[in-house]
């Protein structure tokens, strides 16, 4: 049987001994992390790696009936965990890839001291009166007919709505051809169980400590969607990047260092 960190493409990098799991996010792969790797190497054992159905994974890596939604990729991710004996790591997700690694939290809390969440959250869908996700749902159904309809459009849309006031010619053509090399089998379902799904009620089975780190203006992510996290999750801190778009690891990653350096590494490492 083929290991899984063959399966799922990992890469080491780095000269530390701290291991640093990071954890791309929806429509991308471990390459979006690239602009931060020369920043971290030194201090840490990077662990990259490609979710099922993305990146460099193995074809033979995606299940249709586990990947559809994040709780099977976290389960992947716990598995991963055991399979790299990681103890103590910390852990860099990105939207949907923060969330993973929260839910992978919950499987193996051992296996880390800490977790980052880069422009995360734990519903899209707004519920009034008490909760502001970002969007409605006839604007979430709508993102998804255009997504089974029109794919290329959809890409584009999506990339330039993403991006928002960061957004460079190189890194919106980036981004959407990122969205395009991925099957639109695997990214459709997973978008609408992302898009319209809730993980509010796992926050508190979340026993490592946090820090959600959101940039000041994401059209994906409100500021409020954030807060939310800070407010439920234990030990969690809120960190504003002064910069816009949901992607900082692409278009602020001096930014991103900055705030890693001074707050990532801040909050105490032991569990409840």
């Amino acid at each position: 049987m083929t290991p899984l960190h063959r399966l799922l493409n990992v890469t080491e990098l780095g000269h530390g001994t701290t291991p640093l799991l990071l954890i791309h996010g929806f429509g991308c792969d471990q390459t979006v992390w690239h602009r931060l790797i020369p920043s971290l190497e030194n201090d840490y054992r990077l662990v990259l790696v490609d979710l099922a159905g993305f990146g460099g994974a193995a074809p033979e890596s995606y299940d249709s009936r586990r990947h559809t939604t994040p709780v099977g990729h976290a389960e992947d991710i716990a598995a991963l965990c055991d399979e790299l004996q990681l103890e103590n790591a910390m852990m860099l997700g990105h939207s949907i890839g923060g969330t993973i690694g929260l839910l992978a939290s919950i499987l193996r809390p051992r296996a880390f001291r800490k977790l980052g969440l880069v422009c995360s959250s734990a519903r899209y869908l707004d519920d009034p009166p008490d909760y502001r996700g970002g969007y409605t749902y006839e604007q979430l159904d709508g993102l998804m007919k255009l997504m089974e309809q029109n794919y290329l459009d959809w890409a584009g849309t999506i990339s330039r709505v993403a991006l928002g006031d960061a957004i460079t010619d190189d890194s919106q053509r980036n981004l959407q051809q990122g969205f395009m090399e991925v099957s639109p089998d695997i990214l459709r379902p997973l978008a609408k169980s992302i898009f319209l799904g809730d993980t509010r009620h796992q926050l508190p089975h979340v026993t490592v400590p946090s820090v959600i780190i959101q940039t000041a203006r994401d059209a994906i992510v409100p500021i409020e969607a954030a807060q939310y996290l800070q407010a439920n999750l234990f030990k969690s801190e809120l960190v504003v990047l002064d910069t816009g778009g949901h992607y900082p690891q692409m278009t602020a990653p001096d930014i991103l260092i900055d705030a890693l350096r001074t707050r990532f590494t801040a909050l105490g490492s032991g569990h409840r």
